[in-house]
């Protein structure tokens, strides 16, 4: 394999790395707001007071996650 070649497929691999790492730091920010929506529904719920749409409401997860947090 030539020299140019070489730099062209280390070159390739480096950006898959990259974009590899981008992906898995946005994922993970994703998985980490979500949930800390989930814990605010869980205090909001333990508080009492507020209906499970209200919580679905103000933290923008679906209804269904909301009932389910309260079981």
């Amino acid at each position: 394999m030539s020299d140019l070649a070489k730099e062209i497929m280390e070159l390739g691999e480096k950006r898959g790395l990259e974009k590899g790492r981008e992906e898995g730091r946005e994922e993970g920010r994703k998985e980490g707001a979500e949930q800390s929506k989930r814990e605010i529904a869980l205090v909001i719920l333990a508080q009492g007071g507020a209906t499970p749409e209200q919580i679905a409401q103000w933290t923008g997860l679906p209804l269904e996650t909301v009932i389910s947090l309260k079981k």
